[in-house]
């Protein structure tokens, strides 16, 4: 829902005049970065060529830095080509940076951010398992809904939809 501010008239807004303002319940500016903490976010499992050990991963990306206890697990990583052969166009964008999770069991309080500490999808229950220990709430209809649809995400890299998740805190 927008809310369209100056411009109506009975015809309708005029173009140039049109300020559209996202609303909440709270009537704030609704925040859409992904370097500041959103409640609610989505996991991803995508395709990594990790240059250093020379193959193929599936690492936890996230859609958005999260609020709470797992931000400190988030870093701005790049993702290098996955091929020579895929290049990025005007009809296939490809991410060249985003959000991935760090592994619990690697983690580097120095801030390292080298492709062995970063979560792969075989962390998966480790991941759930904090999650819900640390005041998260994994949304199983909408990742249902999801799943259950003919809509994929970031297809161009091979992202596979794991849940939407929305911290309680």
């Amino acid at each position: 829902m927008y809310k369209f501010i100056n411009g109506i008239n009975k015809n309708g807004p005029y173009r140039a005049n049109i300020k559209a303002t996202p609303l909440n319940s709270a009537n704030k500016q609704i925040n859409h970065t992904p370097f500041m903490g959103s409640k609610t976010f989505s996991l991803f499992s995508q395709p990594y060529l990790d240059r250093l050990n020379q193959c193929y991963k599936n690492i936890i990306v996230t859609n958005l830095k999260p609020q709470g206890p797992l931000s400190e697990f988030v870093s701005m990583i790049q993702f290098p080509p996955l091929s020579e052969f895929k290049n990025p166009g005007p009809c296939n964008p490809l991410k060249q940076c985003g959000l991935a999770l760090l592994s619990f069991n690697n983690y580097c309080n120095t801030g390292c951010k080298n492709s062995d500490n970063l979560m792969v999808t075989d962390d998966v229950p480790d991941l759930i398992s904090f999650l819900v220990s640390n005041g998260y709430t994994v949304d199983t209809s909408i990742t249902k809904m999801f799943n259950n649809s003919e809509i994929r995400f970031d297809t161009n890299v091979g992202n596979k939809l794991i849940c939407f998740v929305t911290y309680n805190g």
